[in-house]
């Protein structure tokens, strides 16, 4: 990590009044004698009187920023909203509970500069969580290798350093329903990973009830990727598919014994052929559905890695995404 580069660390703050500030003061000692930084917090409409920390923090120390958002929007929504007030070269993200010591912040960003690669993630050697959130993460991981094209297994964490430039282009997406690493993935392939530290938890509780994991799974499933449309697609043209056979074979049937077949049969018939042309139908709207929704979500995900000559490489940049909103418009 560049000593005279500034690092940008992003803190998504909700319920931690009790452990904020040491975690924020933690970041403090350890980057300073290390490179220039600055602490961006996000209080994602915490109930609790953390704004109260935050306040304290931000007066003590200019470094620190923060803004406090009306209502509770989410971690990836809020995480957005730090990114897009970022100006480092590199941006980190960490949670606020303390699990994630600068360190690990501190190898994620080595790594990024040292591999010139555009996002790392920490691949936490031990996880201290409890076995639903075990069980959680690792599905969270079987379904990133299907949906976002996370082909080389990548672990999918909180812990993440970002190129500035991409993390700003990421907290300018406007989506109600956004999933972070679905968005790193179909902007850049330059992802890589290193092992990090993640402690034990030693006040407080998860904020991540089943429920919410439950939703961050939908969001997975449904960011980016039309995989469940897919299935849907799947499932209407083979019951449709079903429901010919089964009025070919009756058809067959009649033809060879030279008598019409019984009326609840005929009932059958007529009714699942009906449903077969519906559910045809169905697969082929669902078809469509799938691009219309990939292409919606797909703008302003064209990101600029590298401009050459290097000279008027801003006006480039400019230029490159008028070029992406007009095509996408």
């Amino acid at each position: 990590m560049d000593s005279d580069g500034l690092l940008s660390v992003v803190i998504p703050v909700y319920r931690s009044e009790a452990y904020l500030a040491e975690t924020v003061r933690a970041f403090v000692a350890f980057l300073e004698p290390r490179t220039r930084f600055e602490v961006v917090l996000v209080n994602d409409g915490s109930p609790d009187r953390v704004d109260d920390v935050i306040r304290d923090l931000c007066a003590a120390d200019p470094r620190i920023r923060a803004i406090t958002l009306g209502h509770n929007i989410g971690q990836h929504r809020a995480t957005l909203r730090g990114f897009a007030l970022t100006r480092g070269e590199v941006v980190v993200t960490v949670d606020d509970d303390g699990q994630n010591p600068p360190q690990s912040a501190w190898a994620v960003a080595t790594a990024l500069v040292d591999q010139d690669l555009d996002v790392v993630y920490g691949r936490f050697q031990s996880v201290e969580q409890s076995l639903p959130r075990r069980l959680a993460s690792r599905l969270n991981r079987w379904l990133s290798r299907r949906t976002i094209h996370n082909d080389r297994d990548v672990a999918i964490t909180n812990v993440r350093a970002l190129r500035g430039d991409l993390a700003r282009a990421l907290g300018a997406v406007q989506s109600p329903y956004p999933y972070i690493d679905a968005l790193v993935f179909r902007m850049t392939r330059h992802v890589g990973e290193v092992p990090v530290e993640q402690r034990a938890r030693e006040r407080g509780q998860s904020t991540y009830s089943l429920s919410r994991l439950f939703a961050l799974w939908i969001s997975h499933l449904t960011s980016l990727t039309v995989l469940p449309l897919q299935f849907a697609m799947v499932g209407s043209f083979s019951v449709s598919a079903l429901g010919f056979l089964i009025g070919i074979a009756q058809l067959v049937r009649v033809l060879v014994e030279q008598r019409a077949p019984a009326g609840w049969l005929s009932l059958f018939v007529s009714v699942t052929f009906l449903f077969s042309v519906l559910f045809a139908f169905l697969g082929i709207i669902s078809a469509y559905l799938g691009r219309m929704y990939v292409s919606l979500n797909e703008r302003d995900l064209v990101w600029t890695r590298t401009v050459h000559p290097s000279r008027g490489a801003a006006e480039l940049r400019q230029g490159a995404r008028r070029d992406a909103a007009g095509s996408g418009g």
